[in-house]
């Protein structure tokens, strides 16, 4: 199995009924950024603003992206399940390995192993 090795920046959205927020972690050398934002909606253009930010090691992060098998995430499109009339949808686009790009998204319906990858992002937040 291939593994992600490196990675520029990782951008995960998730919208629902109260908001959205966006993840961002950016590689910066040894260490990574990880950053929470609040999208605010103000037409015409939306607010992107700053909740938190931590630090950890870039090592912590290709584990945490490694152990949830992001690189087969690619090209997922969860649609909404039939009968469920909420939820949360997300959408993910990472560079990594030199170039290579990652998408994801889907409406209430996740690749797997996706709310590890949500929870181990909350987990450094704190």
């Amino acid at each position: 199995m291939k593994l992600i090795e490196s990675f520029e920046i990782i951008t995960l959205r998730e919208s629902g009924m109260r908001g959205s927020v966006e993840y961002e972690i950016t590689a910066q050398g040894s260490d990574a950024e990880v950053a929470q934002y609040q999208i605010r909606y103000n037409y015409p253009e939306n607010e992107r603003i700053l909740e938190r930010r931590a630090t950890v090691s870039t090592d912590e992060v290709l584990r945490m992206i490694n152990d949830c098998k992001m690189l087969s995430w690619d090209g997922f499109s969860g649609k909404h399940p039939r009968g469920v009339r909420d939820g949360i949808m997300f959408s993910l686009e990472a560079v990594v390995n030199g170039g290579k790009r990652i998408r994801a998204d889907g409406s209430q319906n996740f690749p797997k192993r996706y709310r590890e990858f949500r929870d181990g992002i909350y987990n450094i937040l704190r």
